[in-house]
């Protein structure tokens, strides 16, 4: 009888513990409201400049034109924020979410990332991405100076 009630009370321990800590995990993985999260755009591949890895199953890869997508991954590469190049591997010039298309991290082992998801982002929404991730500081970023404003000159009383 005693251990069924230490049982049940180690069970409600436990339940309670993991609802608070995936409330916390729900509330850090909030991302910018407006980004579509399962995107379909396509990137030609001879227009990436350059990209930022942001997690192990998500980066942001840089176009040319001042374009950005931000990538989700399939499953997590632990080699992707620790690698200095990437590579791709496609059918066509296109990099898409479609088509088996992946992102190659370590050319060496193989080691290949399948792409879940590609979506343009703004550039607002690469502030928001990359203070997200950890990747800028919140500080960083800089005010707007004041609009000017006619008519509001300020006399002197002598």
């Amino acid at each position: 009888m005693r251990k069924d009630l230490i049982k049940q009370c180690l069970i409600v321990f436990i339940s309670c513990t993991l609802l608070i800590v995936s409330a916390a995990a729900e509330e850090a993985d909030k991302l910018p409201e407006d980004l579509d999260l399962n995107g379909s755009d396509c990137i030609w591949i001879r227009t990436i400049r350059d990209y930022t890895p942001l997690s192990r199953d998500s980066l942001l890869i840089h176009a040319s034109a001042k374009r950005s997508y931000y990538v989700r991954l399939l499953a997590p590469s632990f080699g992707l924020q620790s690698s200095f190049q990437l590579g791709t591997r496609s059918r066509d010039d296109r990099l898409c979410p479609y088509g088996g298309d992946s992102i190659i991290v370590d050319r060496f082992s193989g080691g290949e990332a399948r792409i879940h998801s590609i979506s343009r982002v703004t550039p607002d929404q690469v502030e928001q991405l990359m203070i997200r991730y950890g990747k800028k500081d919140p500080g960083d970023t800089q005010d707007p100076a004041p609009p000017e404003v006619n008519g509001a000159e300020v006399e002197e009383l002598g």
